[in-house]
């Protein structure tokens, strides 16, 4: 069973001891692949993200020798985890094989909590989410591709964190507030001034018009649905290297 780890330095794992990937830019290949798991990562991508526009005159060979790298220390088999495919290169790595899906994956469970109010595993997948988290993601890994990726991917850490009481505002969504009691009558005088004074008779006609006014009581806030803060935010590019 292999398992990989992006959400800090990148690294591997077979039967949960380490695997030596070799030097950081055959790191950084496997980090492309991972990141577009599933999808073909045409060459020139992989070169470009390596080497910006300055690539080596042999870059093609060199991606070449570091796929062959990547694939007798986690491929020995040869079980076709890394294949060519389409004048590129693809990894599948396998269903929750990747730290950064299992985060997505605790995400959209943690949505759906927040929708039913059940607020205890909405806290627990939160904090599940959240431990996988070691470093920066990507740590080591330089060049506008990885900074791209790390940038989408500490955005949801970020949200996440910023919203410790979220299920607990969508539990007291789903409950009615109490309705607010009527505000009590304002008593009305029961006898009529008898002074002859013009100031005095002049009272009942104000208290009469302060009795007609009501004090309006705040509306109860309206709790708002809550909000997806992770809607439109794909973790994997739907296409090759759409990042780039």
């Amino acid at each position: 069973m292999l398992r990989f780890e992006i959400l800090g330095p990148i690294r591997a794992f077979r039967d949960g001891e380490p695997v030596d990937l070799g030097p950081i830019k055959q790191q950084a290949v496997l980090a492309i692949l991972l990141l577009n798991a599933g999808a073909p990562v045409a060459m020139p991508d992989i070169i470009r993200a390596l080497w910006g526009g300055d690539p080596p005159e042999n870059g093609v060979d060199v991606v070449q020798r570091f796929v062959g790298g990547l694939r007798r220390a986690l491929d020995p088999a040869r079980t076709s985890l890394i294949a060519m495919e389409g004048g590129g290169y693809v990894i599948r790595p396998g269903e929750g094989a990747v730290d950064a899906e299992v985060f997505r994956a605790a995400l959209a469970e943690v949505r759906q909590a927040q929708r039913t109010g059940d607020v205890g595993a909405a806290g627990e997948r939160t904090r599940q989410a959240l431990a996988l988290w070691r470093d920066d993601p990507l740590a080591g890994l330089t060049g506008p591709v990885f900074a791209a990726a790390r940038a989408r991917l500490t955005e949801e850490h970020a949200r996440l964190t910023a919203e410790p009481a979220h299920p607990a505002a969508v539990s007291s969504a789903a409950t009615p507030a109490p309705p607010v009691p009527p505000a009590p009558p304002v008593p009305l005088r029961a006898d009529p001034p008898t002074t002859a004074d013009p100031a005095v008779h002049a009272q009942p006609a104000r208290a009469t018009a302060a009795s007609g006014r009501v004090a309006s009581q705040p509306a109860d806030p309206d709790y708002p649905e809550a909000v997806d803060p992770w809607a439109g935010h794909e973790l994997f590019p739907p296409g090759p290297m759409t990042i780039l």
